[in-house]
């Protein structure tokens, strides 16, 4: 499976513990995360301002990071930002396609839309239509109930 998570363009530190970035291609999420780091002994520490201000892209893109080695990964990031703003619908296709192993061009050719669809349900550009959360369950189920 080719990776599907996408590639962080640049990352920006916002009032609040909240993070501004912006992906390969022109996505833009905010997502907050106060309650991770209240949460979460290894990251407590980016509850202060000037601390979480120093986060920066890594990893070529597939993280951001923080001077202490504290990171994030891509796809997390984009998965709380769906979380945050309601979006089971995009969290439940990009589960499917996980759990399936998945690249966008094997998910699109498996229920009969465009890479491009694929990616735009998978990000939360566009919701994820109704039949396309049953097409997805259907092709799991036609495929886990196949001869062998």
């Amino acid at each position: 499976m080719s990776k599907t998570a996408y590639r962080i363009a640049a990352v920006a530190a916002l009032p609040g513990s909240r993070l501004r970035v912006e992906y390969v291609g022109g996505n833009l999420i905010e997502v907050d995360l106060s309650e991770l780091i209240a949460g979460s002994r290894a990251m407590s520490h980016l509850a202060d301002a000037e601390q979480f201000a120093a986060v920066r892209v890594g990893d070529y893109g597939w993280t951001v990071v923080w001077d202490d080695d504290a990171e994030m990964s891509s796809d997390r990031l984009m998965e709380m930002a769906l979380e945050q703003r309601g979006r089971t619908d995009a969290l439940e296709f990009r589960r499917w396609q996980e759990r399936n192993h998945l690249s966008l061009n094997a998910a699109a050719e498996a229920i009969g839309l465009t890479r491009r669809t694929v990616s735009q349900y998978r990000t939360g550009v566009r919701p994820v239509p109704r039949t396309v959360a049953l097409a997805c369950k259907g092709w799991e189920a036609e495929r886990d109930h196949a001869p062998v």
